[in-house]
């Protein structure tokens, strides 16, 4: 990991989390309230991006139809589909960006929970190496497993305070991690049932509901999303619906219990996030997107009104421009040959109405009738 990352980023989120340790001296607890402070702190960006969500599946019908209209111009298609982005407010890179900013703090907290003497303790390699000697140990700083020998070096340091207090004056805690009768720094395996068995079976299924009930929520606030949905699509959200608990579960055998519980306490929050910003959208929301809904239908309508017009035009040799705002992108070549068109049809008019009086004189002259030529 980068010294920049680690130390904007990381660091900043190791320090919380030694902060709510020191307040309530128990290391699970504080890892809960740690997961918990950062959901709230994600909360605002998570709001919008449902919003923005659901504003997608909203287009996503006349985009559709946009691009069947124009599968043959690439060029113009994307056009239309951007004029459409632009008219609806609609960002279909916005959840991109919003990855980017809670990507990086997902990071940061694996990292501070994997290395809580580094990012935790704030103790450099050389001291951390130092206290390793004063119990007995080994730490290589540049080792594959430094993710994990961290932990298991703060727990040897709660097992040999005796020996290495003196390093407090450095930053050195003495944290215990032991909670509800579980070793949080130790690693569960597959060959040895025990009572860490049961963290991977939590991350397994708290992954498994949280990824169940946000598709249950997604379906709520868009309830057209499951119809517009391809099949393609379909299967790959079931993939994923089987393959993120599978992943929960390796994690959770690969890593020591601590990140299971983080990774449990995520899921749990994440499902509770999911059930809130539903309801707050469905219920709060609701008089604005249905106004919305209406403005963006009868936008929908003067669109494709306009783009019938266009290929009705485009057909007859005519070309028919956007009226209103779009007059002054009308160039003058296009104004004269519509200029030209209008006053061929006006002369063709006026040429079959003198057709049609003179034929009606020589009917009444063929009839004897007296006519008074003008």
């Amino acid at each position: 990991m980068g010294d920049f990352f680690g130390i904007i980023i990381v660091r900043p989120m190791g320090l919380i989390l030694m902060a709510i340790w020191s307040l309530v001296q128990n290391y699970g607890l504080a890892l809960i309230l740690f997961t918990l402070i950062v959901k709230v702190i994600l909360l605002p960006f998570m709001y919008k991006q449902k919003k923005g969500m659901k504003k997608m599946n909203l287009v996503q019908a006349e985009s559709a139809a946009i691009q069947k209209r124009y599968a043959k111009n690439r060029e113009k298609m994307n056009e239309e589909i951007n004029k459409l982005y632009e008219r609806e407010g609609v960002n279909p890179m916005g959840s991109c960006l919003l990855s980017f900013i809670t990507l990086p703090i997902m990071m940061a907290l694996y990292y501070a929970v994997q290395q809580p003497m580094k990012y935790m303790m704030g103790l450099s390699n050389d001291t951390i190496s130092k206290i390793a000697e004063a119990i007995g140990t080994t730490y290589d700083s540049s080792s594959a497993s430094v993710r994990t020998a961290q932990i298991e070096l703060a727990k040897l340091v709660h097992e040999n305070w005796d020996k290495v207090s003196s390093f407090a004056s450095d930053g050195l805690v003495n944290i215990d991690f032991n909670f509800l009768g579980i070793d949080l720094s130790a690693i569960p395996h597959f060959t040895q049932l025990n009572i860490l068995w049961l963290i991977p079976i939590l991350s397994g299924g708290t992954a498994l509901l949280s990824s169940l009930i946000m598709r249950k929520m997604q379906n709520l606030t868009n309830p057209n999303a499951q119809a517009n949905s391809s099949a393609q699509m379909n299967s790959t959200m079931n993939t994923v619906l089987i393959v993120m608990p599978l992943m929960s579960i390796w994690i959770a055998f690969s890593l020591p219990a601590s990140m299971g519980v983080y990774w449990t306490v995520n899921n749990i929050f994440t499902c509770v996030q999911e059930v809130v910003l539903t309801w707050y959208i469905l219920k709060f929301d609701k008089a604005e997107d249905d106004e919305k809904t209406k403005e963006r239908k009868r936008r929908e309508a003067a669109h494709r009104m306009r783009l019938e017009e266009q290929a009705e035009a485009m057909e007859s040799g005519i070309e028919v421009e956007y009226r209103g705002a779009n007059a002054a992108n009308v160039s003058k070549k296009k104004l004269k040959a519509r200029e030209a068109e209008q006053k061929r049809i006006k002369d063709k008019e006026t040429a079959a109405r003198a057709a049609q009086i003179k034929a009606e004189k020589e009917a009444a002259r063929r009839a004897g009738r007296q006519v008074d030529d003008e």
